[in-house]
């Protein structure tokens, strides 16, 4: 019988901010699954392009992509690199209460 792996609490969390050249914004957590924090939110960011284009989900961001936001051109800055899972996901629910990004629907 194979032993499940324990889900690792220990793990950093990048949290980021996408901005379009609108102004447009988003703030996003991902795992820091690699030492370079910019290649890993560039590989977060590349999905959720693909998550636009190719499913039919209804978030603020998914819809604004699809719409249009792909034109325009994006950046990113790092905001915080958290240790542990609950953590990241306390410090990203305040930020956004915080700074009320244009695109994210969600702890609104």
């Amino acid at each position: 019988m194979a032993r499940q792996r324990k889900i690792r609490s220990d793990c950093n969390y990048i949290i980021y901010e996408m901005v379009d050249e609108r102004g447009e914004n988003y703030i996003g957590l991902t795992r820091k699954a690699q030492p370079n924090v910019d290649k890993v939110v560039a590989e977060r960011w590349r999905k959720h392009k693909s998550r636009a284009r190719n499913e039919n989900r209804k978030w603020n961001l998914y819809v604004y992509l699809k719409t249009g936001g792909l034109d325009f051109s994006w950046t990113h800055r790092i905001l915080a690199v958290v240790r542990g899972r609950a953590e990241a996901y306390a410090y990203e629910r305040e930020l956004v209460k915080t700074l009320r990004p244009t695109l994210n629907d969600q702890y609104l």
